[in-house]
């Protein structure tokens, strides 16, 4: 039977490009919630994801503090 020379689905093979596209959306979703919070989405919120393991507390944002957002577990902004 003669081969097939059509083209093939890019990630068939390429799980990798996969897992690493959904990481970022997932990465990006929790910088929002920092970033909803006060703090600059890049690159403020995208490292509070990383040391931080998550999205925000209730308790946990930024606050301006000469003109720029600043961490604080004190965040005010909460009911």
């Amino acid at each position: 039977m003669p081969e097939t020379l059509g083209r093939r689905w890019p990630f068939k093979r390429s799980p990798t490009i996969v897992l690493a596209c959904v990481a970022l959306i997932i990465w990006t979703m929790f910088a929002g919630q920092w970033s909803d919070k006060g703090c600059d989405l890049f690159p403020q919120s995208y490292g509070l994801v990383i040391s931080h393991v998550g999205g925000p507390d209730h308790y946990q944002g930024c606050e301006d503090e000469l003109g720029d957002p600043t961490y604080t577990d004190n965040y005010r902004g909460w009911p």
